[in-house]
């Protein structure tokens, strides 16, 4: 077993499987709001047909954090910056969630892809941490 800048085999296997699982759910995301955006807006209970188009909008910027835990997945010291970046960002997509919930602004399925991002973040904190 060989080790990744001084981790056992299994912590470097644990975060690529990490960050790999946390690009797939951004980049699946992603390829949902570009192909079928009424998916995730029925979901919200959103029917405006303009809002397909913000939907498609928020489907760059997840599709570039998806591309981004690639890269972590990849070599996690080279992009060890982008760990900082997406346990910010996705606390705040969580935070945005919970309280779209709270204020009834959304439903709970609607709020799910928060609670999800919540748990990401909370391990990319935990990554951090640990160095």
């Amino acid at each position: 077993m060989s080790a990744v800048e001084g981790k056992s085999y299994f912590i470097v296997m644990y975060e690529r499987l990490l960050f790999g699982i946390a690009a797939l759910w951004n980049l699946g995301a992603a390829a949902v709001l570009l192909i079928n955006p009424e998916f995730h807006l029925a979901r919200l209970g959103i029917v405006d047909p303009n809002a397909r188009w913000l939907a498609r909008s928020l489907a760059s910027s997840a599709a570039a954090w998806g591309i981004g835990y690639l890269l972590v997945a990849i070599d996690a010291r080279r992009f060890r910056s982008f760990i900082w970046l997406g346990a910010i960002s996705k606390t705040l997509f969580a935070l945005v969630s919970v309280f779209g919930l709270l204020a009834g602004q959304t439903t709970l399925a609607g709020a799910f892809p928060g609670f999800v991002d919540m748990l990401f973040a909370v391990l990319f904190l935990e990554r951090i941490c640990r160095g």
